[in-house]
């Protein structure tokens, strides 16, 4: 399992079709968790994003914050 409070990383995830598991809630803060399929899946993702070298559908990141930012209040995958 793999879980991250970052919104952005998060709905980048979705659109890169990692499986979200779920929200939990701690405190003030959301994280979202994934399935984390093994091997160095989540790491390569997570490089790509970071170095800004990844490449998604604009539109369907933007429908992705979307959907992630309605489960910070509505608390279900």
């Amino acid at each position: 399992m793999y879980r991250t409070s970052d919104l952005y990383f998060a709905a980048y995830l979705r659109v890169a079709e990692v499986p979200l598991k779920g929200v939990e809630r701690e405190g003030n803060r959301v994280f979202f968790l994934f399935e984390d399929p093994g091997g160095s899946t989540i790491r390569e993702l997570k490089d790509q994003y970071f170095m800004d070298q990844a490449k998604v559908r604009a539109l369907s990141y933007s429908q992705a914050v979307k959907a992630m930012k309605a489960l910070i209040f509505s608390g279900s995958p």
